[in-house]
């Protein structure tokens, strides 16, 4: 203990002394490189998890978590009953395309149940949930697919829907009344129409399209962990269809374009890293004549090897939290930020997408896996110069002294 307390005491020496001249300059270099390479880091994961979970919970929102279709009644109490799954409803799924004043739009048309209805707060809410339900024969569009058509509320829609004839199918034209729109800002605002599920059957419709049951899920990221549990209440000739399946590979992709940034932006901290290692090897060779009279003053070579291990390691640690610390307060103040660098330039990053604002959102693991790759690289950094140090040879650097 009492090594360990003089190690310490002499590396806070050396890490406050002014007279290191250009050895303490790149001490500091490498602790503002650092600051500066996790608080980018952190940032920028921070926004693209911000981003990743808006879009995510826009489109699953409005796409089935999971759907299959059942003869009779599905068992809706033992899927319930697994932890995860929030509810079961009725779903009818169909492709059509939508026509007004020669405009033409393909859409998917989805019909639940009205007293299913509220399962859907983000697609179906206020007066177009109203009067969806008070209304047979209506329809709510997205808001996107509404403007391309140049709908109103209250307009009749026609939707053209194939469906199967002795000579093979058919385009069968159905009139809806437009109840209202919704708009998620994301691809359903200009693909989806929903109906009622009731005006389906009534006009003989449910066998143009798979008339099934959907799945919500508490979290829609659970879904290939509860994808065994549902087979097997469903059983094995039930096939389910989740999101996965055709949004998937969207989300992989940011997920791999999130892992390479997360390793391209990394080469800043281990380029500060770098840094430390060069000023480590000033400070060492500063200090010869110190590490050699404490040899031979009877300094143990762990002795040695702590005190420029702790006064290297203090430098990393003491820009990983800054930089850390200062990358939870832009990361959490995202918008302010870059709404203030818009003002400056007098232009916006996000004009002309769906988003109205920068999002953001810091995950636990990404900030632990911050803090590793920043303190691992760091730590690697600094054994080198502090082993060297321990292996000068004393009688040669009191002679040079």
């Amino acid at each position: 203990m009492a090594e360990v307390r003089t190690a310490l005491w002499i590396a806070r020496r050396y890490l406050l002394a002014r007279s290191h001249g250009y050895a303490t300059f790149i001490n500091w270099v490498s602790f503002a490189g650092l600051v500066l390479g996790v608080l980018i880091l952190t940032v920028v994961l921070g926004i693209m998890n911000g981003f990743d979970r808006e879009m995510t919970g826009r489109i699953l929102s409005a796409v089935p978590h999971g759907f299959f279709q059942y003869e009779g009644d599905p068992p809706i109490a033992d899927l319930e009953a697994i932890d995860g799954v929030s509810s079961v409803m009725r779903l009818y799924e169909a492709e059509a395309m939508a026509t007004r004043y020669g405009g033409v739009a393909f859409i998917g048309l989805a019909a639940v149940d009205m007293a299913d209805a509220h399962e859907l707060p983000r697609v179906l809410a206020g007066q177009a949930l109203e009067n969806l339900v008070a209304t047979p024969g209506s329809v709510v569009l997205g808001a996107a697919l509404a403007r391309d058509l140049r709908l109103r509320v209250g307009d009749t829609v026609r939707l053209m829907i194939p469906v199967a004839s002795s000579g093979g199918v058919r385009a069968r034209i159905e009139r809806f009344t437009l109840a209202g729109t919704f708009e998620l800002r994301a691809q359903p605002d200009a693909a989806l129409a929903v109906a009622r599920r009731e005006d389906i059957v009534e006009r003989g419709l449910a066998d143009a399209g798979l008339d099934g049951w959907r799945l919500q899920l508490a979290d829609p990221l659970d879904a290939p962990r509860l994808a065994e549990r549902i087979g097997a209440v469903l059983g094995s000739g039930i096939a389910v269809r989740f999101w996965t399946d055709e949004y998937g590979e969207l989300f992989r992709a940011v997920a791999i374009e999130k892992a390479i940034m997360f390793a391209l932006l990394a080469l800043i901290v281990a380029i500060a890293s770098l840094n430390i290692v060069s000023g480590q090897a000033m400070l060492v060779n500063d200090k010869r004549s110190d590490i050699a009279m404490l040899a031979t003053m009877g300094a143990s070579r762990r002795l040695l090897v702590g005190v420029f291990f702790l006064q290297g390691f203090s430098v990393a640690v003491l820009g990983v939290a800054v930089g850390l610390a200062g990358g939870i307060a832009v990361a959490a103040n995202a918008d302010a930020v870059v709404s203030f660098f818009e003002g400056l330039v007098g232009a916006s990053v996000i004009e002309g997408t769906y988003f109205d604002r920068i999002h953001s959102h810091l995950a636990w693991s990404d900030l632990l896996a911050v803090v590793g790759v920043s303190l691992g690289l760091s730590l690697a950094a600094v054994l080198r110069p502090a082993f060297k140090a321990a292996a000068e040879n004393p009688a040669e650097a009191l002679h040079a002294a």
